[in-house]
């Protein structure tokens, strides 16, 4: 069953990457759209693991999303690609891709983790005042 799921999951990650590349611009050759995609799924990616964490999530659907949708939809052979490619003509812009992803996907992972955690601890305080 994981494998299954990983397998459509690339499927539809890698469909959703093309399609928003697609549609991102990239002013002056600057890969806003790889930057874009790479951080959302950053915070996607951690948000989702918190999820799993709180609601037991089967470790199929959790390789599913993660591994398969968003392990596919950011990938870091093409930030690299554009990172070389943007240095080729602007070396600043290049540098300051490369901090913002680099510095940025993380911290974007950080907070989707943070974030559920807290709404997932709001609800329960809620539900444990309703029921009191």
């Amino acid at each position: 069953m994981n494998i299954l799921a990983i397998f459509i999951g690339g499927i539809i990650g890698g469909m959703l990457r093309y399609i928003l590349g697609l549609i991102i611009p990239e002013p002056n050759q600057f890969p806003l759209d790889i930057l874009i995609i790479n951080l959302t799924g950053s915070l996607a990616l951690g948000s989702l693991y918190s999820i799993a964490a709180l609601t037991q999530m089967r470790l199929w659907l959790r390789n599913g999303l993660g591994t398969g949708i968003i392990g596919s939809f950011t990938t870091f052979s093409t930030f690299c690609t554009g990172a070389i490619s943007l240095a080729q003509s602007h070396a600043l812009l290049a540098l300051i891709y490369v901090l913002v992803s680099g510095g940025m996907g993380p911290l974007l992972a950080y907070a989707g983790d943070r974030i559920v955690l807290f709404i997932g601890t709001r609800r329960k305080a809620i539900v444990e005042e309703v029921s009191a």
